[in-house]
């Protein structure tokens, strides 16, 4: 597909290049898989369904999302773009499919993360003030602590990732010291290597692996900073698989204390528990047992951050390329930081997440939104794996040879573990309202689909010209396939 030149002359719609080297690009994936907010809310879930085993999932679905991330690695390797995912797409299989993916993702992440806001002012409104009963006060937590996590995205990118690093730090620092701790002390009744045993072949196992692939949600948070990172062909690919990599080394880790903690024939016990790793740090460091609710919040915390930085980054290039309204292309002229952007995520996400407590409770709502929302991402990750198989095989018909192993064999492998949380998440029989996620899942498809024909029809030349302007000249001046 030959791409017209299209330079960007204009700063207002440019980034800040060369901020970031490998460990700054590298925080905000590492930051937005949250490790300790997953560890834990979903360990306990996970060891309901699949028993002491959960170790084991968490290591075989981090080899599993280590697929997907190599796929968007290659990508970025070649098209280092604001636009990460929708450039990658519109390369391989074309602009209209990129633009229904991206319409796809976008909103799921506005869905997801409208979950996880109202979870966190009900759960800071209930550990932090201590009073849930107070109408209105979870609603108003809720849209200060979103204005709060916005903030540092706003004044400047390198703000934005000292204040993940920082917050990342403490909550790695001390889960991985209380989980040192627990297995220095050998736990409830020592080590065993029980947890890396296969747990059975029960559908309620492959429930388990959904929620363990779906903690690694995230991970590609780095590509969107491309423009605004040194030698980012090098680094963006490394920071992609470092972040799958490094997180599920603290999964494993993690779950493995925990299950040592309560031992491995009290899976029930861990289970039924409503806050497991609270219950092993009494046990074993109880000096971190008050801080557990601040590691909590310092893990969401800097997810927020990421995810804001990341994804307002990927709005921007899509307005810049006039894939949706030329206002979001905007850069603040004082922080040079797509501050509309920024904003156009998180308010449509915070109002989404107060309305639905009108409908249901917090725990509810943000349990349904934060699983239908993800459905978006995932497929996104699929759609891209897909991508990079037809994009080798462009690259053969014109003489550019690839390794088939990164381009081929793995994006395959990522597609067969991507169908594992698609059916934990839409498989018959789920009580209400997760019953509605196939319809509603649909409805998300076609709302992708209606917007880039009514696009087409109303606004054509925005497709044609979107390409370049996705990209911008960095990317294009070394593609090996732009027409010359």
């Amino acid at each position: 597909m030959a791409v017209t030149r299209v330079e960007a002359a204009d700063t207002s719609q440019t980034l800040q290049r060369g901020q970031l080297g490998l460990l700054g690009v590298m925080m905000p994936g590492l930051a937005q898989v949250a490790p300790a907010f997953n560890l834990f809310f979903t360990t306990a879930i996970m060891v309901g369904l699949a028993g002491s085993s959960v170790p084991l999932i968490f290591l075989i679905s981090m080899v599993g999302m280590v697929a997907t991330a190599s796929s968007l690695a290659q990508f970025a390797g070649v098209y280092p773009s604001a636009g990460s995912f929708i450039t990658y797409i519109t390369r391989a299989i074309g602009i209209k499919v990129a633009v229904a993916v991206g319409v796809i993702t976008l909103l799921g992440y506005i869905i997801a993360f409208a979950g996880v806001y109202i979870f966190v002012g009900s759960y800071i409104v209930q550990n932090v003030f201590g009073n849930s009963s107070i109408w209105g006060l979870t609603q108003i937590v809720t849209i200060l602590y979103g204005a709060l996590v916005t903030l540092p995205v706003i004044v400047g990118l390198k703000l934005g990732v000292r204040l993940t690093v920082v917050l990342y730090l403490f909550e790695v620092v001390l889960l991985l010291a209380l989980s040192v701790t627990i297995l220095v002390r050998g736990g409830a009744s020592g080590l065993s290597a029980v947890p890396f045993h296969w747990p059975g072949g029960s559908s309620d196992v492959l429930v388990a692996f959904s929620l363990a692939v779906l903690a690694f949600g995230g991970f590609e948070a780095a590509a969107p900073l491309a423009e605004e990172t040194r030698n980012p062909r090098r680094n963006v690919p490394i920071a992609v698989v470092g972040a799958v990599v490094i997180s599920g080394f603290i999964y494993v880790l993690g779950s493995y204390a925990l299950v040592t903690a309560f031992g491995v024939g009290n899976a029930g016990q861990l289970a039924g528990d409503a806050n497991p790793f609270h219950t092993a740090a009494q046990s074993f460091l109880p000096a971190l047992a008050p801080l557990i609710t601040w590691i909590f919040l310092s893990s969401v915390t800097s997810s927020f951050v990421a995810a804001n930085t990341q994804t307002s980054r990927v709005i921007f290039a899509g307005a810049r390329g006039g894939l949706w309204s030329h206002a979001l292309a905007g850069v603040n002229p004082r922080f040079r930081t797509p501050a509309a952007a920024a904003m156009a995520f998180v308010a449509p996400s915070i109002l989404i997440g107060v309305l639905s407590t009108a409908i249901t409770d917090p725990g509810t709502a943000s349990g349904f939104l934060g699983t239908y929302g993800i459905l978006g991402l995932v497929i996104m990750y699929l759609v891209a794996n897909v991508a990079l198989i037809v994009e080798w095989v462009r690259f053969r018909r014109r003489g550019v040879r690839k390794n088939p192993l990164l381009w081929v064999v793995t994006p395959v492998i990522g597609i067969l573990v991507l169908a594992i949380p698609i059916w934990g998440d839409l498989r018959p029989g789920q009580p209400s309202p997760f019953s509605l996620l196939p319809l509603l899942t649909v409805g998300l498809v076609a709302v992708g689909v209606i917007y880039t024909l009514v696009l087409n029809a109303v606004r054509p030349r925005a497709l044609e010209r979107a390409p370049a302007l996705l990209e911008g000249a960095d990317s294009l001046a070394t593609n090996p396939l732009v027409a010359t």
